[in-house]
């Protein structure tokens, strides 16, 4: 349903206008998504659109993937509530993401950084490399000014910016959680690429372009670094600038913490869990059966494919050769499984195992789930068939 305003006064309309002023974006939390790039980019960063402005030339039916309200108004209204001299055919109303905690392992701290394009290109820059916190040393810091989103291709509605009055506060605030802060000077006594950082998170420096980094936060940094130059130009685009140093700083803080970025990773912590959870099936299967984890899970797989073949058995349970044909001899010879033309099946006394063992099954998972509520476990299976999804993503993805 689209709704027809006409009126300068409407509510929407004064709202939307009052989110052309950066004070107001920053008050409110809330932004302008100006053209159909910014509103795509909202929508894959998974922006709260709250609804969109349409000049009465534009076709509603363009908007409804958006799934939030229409409303079409005059090219006047539309330069009222963007306040430029040219029009812009849709406007979105959207809420922001900010001043919410920060907790990664590397954070950028952009010291009174002015150039809307150069911070655009930071938070660009810093996505690039995982870096979803930024934290700006003046209130009024606005990621969401028009030329910011541009310059950031979108990646601006996908971090998180706490903002303080002075810088002071900001270097308090992250020393109090354990980073140490690190800034860029021509002065520095060392070069960043001699730079021994400490297992610590790290807080980056972004300093002014004209200025550089203030002397409040130069005399509360840990490590004051330049970066090595071979012409006579004596500095870099704060954001070219800004590129090198999160690459070379990146790579040292990785170094340093390899050890425990290995004990942290996805793919250990999903690995050591599924081992446990093996175990655990194992141990209480042992009390009463001959089969454990694996070939009980296999014989329900198999029982909802109803066949499989060998390939597909070791993509699944990751036994090959003489482990796979282990794990199916005393499935053949108990008559639980047979072998049809290069597919395997399950049996009659196969399906009557497993709906003997299956209240053992559901015993274990609910120990192991023991103090999960209910909306507990949806989330977790939420959370997991989403990483199941992801992961077919990745391994269907073609460049």
């Amino acid at each position: 349903m689209v709704e027809i305003i006409n009126k300068l006064k409407n509510p929407l309309v004064q709202e939307a206008r009052e989110l052309s002023s950066s004070n107001n974006r920053v008050l409110k939390n809330k932004l302008q998504l100006r053209g159909v790039e910014q509103l795509l980019w909202a929508k894959q960063a998974k922006l709260k659109i709250n609804h969109i402005f349409i000049t009465q030339n534009e076709n509603p039916e363009d908007y409804k993937g958006f799934l939030v309200p229409i409303y079409q108004v005059s090219d006047g209204i539309l330069k009222k509530i963007t306040e430029t001299n040219y029009l812009i055919p849709c406007v979105g109303i959207a809420d922001g993401y900010s001043n919410k905690d920060v907790s990664d392992d590397f954070v950028l701290l952009l010291d009174n950084v002015k150039d809307r394009g150069n911070i655009g290109t930071i938070i660009r820059t810093g996505k690039a490399y995982g870096i979803n916190n930024f934290v700006a040393t003046n209130k009024e810091f606005d990621p969401y000014v028009p030329k910011t989103i541009d310059a950031s291709r979108g990646a601006a509605f996908k971090v998180n910016v706490r903002r303080y009055e002075k810088p002071n506060d900001a270097v308090s605030y992250l020393k109090e959680k354990g980073y140490q802060i690190i800034a860029t000077s021509p002065r520095g006594k060392s070069l960043q690429s001699t730079l021994h950082l400490e297992k610590k998170p790290v807080a980056l420096v972004v300093g002014n372009e004209t200025s550089g980094v203030s002397e409040e936060v130069l005399q509360e940094a840990d490590h004051i670094i330049q970066i090595p130059m071979y012409t006579s130009i004596e500095s870099l685009n704060v954001g070219v600038a800004t590129g090198i140093s999160i690459y070379e700083l990146r790579l040292k803080e990785v170094l340093t913490m390899l050890a425990e970025k290995i004990i942290s990773s996805l793919g250990r912590e999903v690995n050591v869990t599924s081992q446990l959870i093996r175990r655990a099936i194992n141990v209480k299967l042992k009390e009463v059966s001959e089969f454990t984890g694996d070939q009980i899970i296999f014989l329900m797989v198999l029982k909802r494919e109803s066949q499989m073949n060998e390939e597909q058995i070791e993509k699944q349970f990751g036994y090959f050769g003489d482990e796979l044909e282990a794990f199916m001899k005393r499935l053949y010879e108990q008559n639980l499984v047979k072998k049809e033309n290069e597919e395997i099946e399950i049996t009659k006394d196969g399906e009557e195992l497993l709906a003997k063992l299956w209240p053992v099954q559901e015993k274990v998972e609910d120990l192991i789930l023991q103090d999960f509520t209910q909306e507990d476990k949806q989330a977790l299976k939420t959370y997991l068939e989403k990483i199941k999804q992801n992961c077919i993503n990745v391994t269907e993805y073609k460049a």
